[in-house]
């Protein structure tokens, strides 16, 4: 098995950038941008992000031009993310072409290619962080990566809404939605057991005494939307796909993928009812699969640009 102190969540949030690179929907993202740059043209936009994790979707804003003048707060409630975040992000902004200056010890201001940009990145559980926000401080745009379905979509979203600008836009992406592929097949019966099995730690995850999760977000998201007084301005599908080409995975996808598989491990190991021995041998499969360049990961998710209030014409 692959080994265990290799499991690094900074690593693997390293990883999933360029899966996410391509995954992302860039209807709905060009959507996004078109919005900004009609809306922000002058002043700078304020930006939160919520569980922005190491930075790669605040460096994916600048490269792919979303950004022109913005301050931007990013928060995550792990230390290490933060930590890691502030060690790459002024290395990644100084390769590309942008002066760096540190403001403070978690501020930077990014100058160059016709942008500036202040980041502010904060070490914070976003329920907390809502609940200790200044009623004062509100937010243009609202970003979410990979991080509405780890928590009850139907509480978090008036909350979020609380933190957002009248008109505000949300965009909350790569959220899942229920289908988990692996080929090839060890064993199409138990391979659909242990996919039903892991979907279902999704949906029964409890956190301080809450449901939190739902492998289904993305289809139940329209209707919360709804219920919420939001609009849907654009989605669609978001969806993971990696596999070995002849030079073998792209980037460190190998490593991603090795994450995902030690995830459903971790996830399922005491499973009532699961056969342990049969489980063990098959993760030990799935791990031999990426090590010969076989393994193909699919995962179906959906992605959504909304505003706060509908504009009345």
């Amino acid at each position: 098995m692959f080994d265990e102190s290799n499991y690094q969540f900074t690593r693997y949030l390293s990883s999933k950038k360029s899966v996410d690179d391509r995954s992302l929907n860039r209807v709905v993202w060009e959507k996004l941008r078109s919005l900004i740059a009609l809306e922000h043209s002058s002043n700078p936009m304020t930006v939160l992000e919520i569980g922005a994790g190491i930075g790669t979707m605040f460096e994916r804003a600048l490269e792919w031009e979303l950004l022109v003048k913005a301050n931007y707060t990013a928060i995550d409630a792990m230390k290490e993310n933060i930590e890691e975040a502030k060690a790459r992000v002024p290395g990644w902004a100084y390769n590309v072409g942008y002066s760096v200056e540190q403001i403070a010890d978690n501020e930077l201001k990014l100058s160059g290619l016709g942008r500036e940009v202040k980041l502010k990145l904060d070490e914070a559980d976003f329920f907390e962080f809502a609940r200790r926000n200044d009623v004062t401080s509100r937010w243009d745009v609202i970003i979410a990566n990979a991080f509405l379905d780890l928590v009850d979509a139907g509480r978090t979203l008036p909350i979020t809404l609380d933190l957002l600008k009248p008109k505000g836009l949300l965009y909350f992406t790569i959220n899942f939605d229920g289908s988990t592929v692996l080929e090839p097949e060890i064993d199409p019966e138990f391979d659909a057991f242990i996919e039903d099995l892991y979907h279902r730690t999704m949906d029964d995850r409890v956190i301080d005494g809450a449901i939190s999760g739902d492998s289904r977000t993305g289809r139940h998201f329209f209707k919360i939307a709804r219920e919420n007084g939001v609009e849907i301005l654009e989605s669609g599908s978001s969806d993971w796909t990696v596999f070995a080409g002849k030079a073998g995975y792209r980037e460190d996808e190998a490593y991603f993928l090795h994450f995902i598989i030690h995830t459903m491990y971790m996830a399922l190991k005491n499973s009532p009812g699961l056969d342990i021995h049969k489980f063990k041998n098959w993760i030990e499969e799935r791990h031999s699969q990426i090590e010969n360049g076989k393994l193909v990961y699919i995962a179906h998710q959906l992605d959504f640009l909304c505003r706060k209030e509908p504009l009345r014409k």
